[in-house]
């Protein structure tokens, strides 16, 4: 049996494709944020409940959390109930954006055979968007996954919160 606390071809290639996968989502992000205008990153439109911002440091604390703390093992002080409602600029989003990028990469980056065997991980700290979790919990696979999807999911609500801050500008 391999040693499932190394780097094989495979985990090292399926953490390579991981990387690409997060560092795109989170690139086409940050292309909207940094074409808001200071007043819109803070703006809630009425059809919503969070402002950019919010889903913005949102999306990067879950991420810094689940891929860098849980699979990755580097610690976060990540309180999620005061992710919402919070208000910042530009600048504390790149630097949040900083420092997510260099977990997320040191995660992927060593993957080891023990981040792909089916074995389930405790999940009891946190709050998952989709899908049940059994008693015995998830693998990292699925965790990454997750929140890569989480990540996409959140995509999707600026690209319309952009337009809805467009359509407001215009009328």
């Amino acid at each position: 049996m391999p040693n499932e606390n190394v780097q094989t071809n495979i985990s090292t290639q399926v953490g390579k494709d991981l990387k690409v996968i997060a560092e795109g989502l989170l690139d086409d992000v940050f292309k909207i944020v940094r074409n808001l205008p200071p007043e819109a990153l803070n703006w809630t439109p009425y059809q919503m409940k969070n402002s950019p911002f919010v889903l913005t440091y949102h999306l990067l604390g879950s991420a810094a959390y689940w891929i860098g703390d849980v699979v990755g093992g580097i610690p976060t002080d990540r309180v999620r109930a005061n992710e919402f409602g919070v208000q910042g600029d530009h600048t504390e989003l790149e630097q949040l954006l900083e420092d997510t990028r260099d977990r997320l990469k040191k995660t992927f980056d060593n993957l080891t055979e023990t981040n792909l065997l089916p074995a389930p991980i405790d999940l009891s700290r946190g709050v998952l968007c989709w899908g049940e979790v059994p008693p015995e919990g998830r693998t990292s696979i699925w965790v990454l996954v997750h929140d890569l999807c989480h990540i996409a999911y959140t995509l999707g609500q600026m690209e319309r919160i952009n337009r809805l801050w467009e359509i407001d500008r215009e009328n």
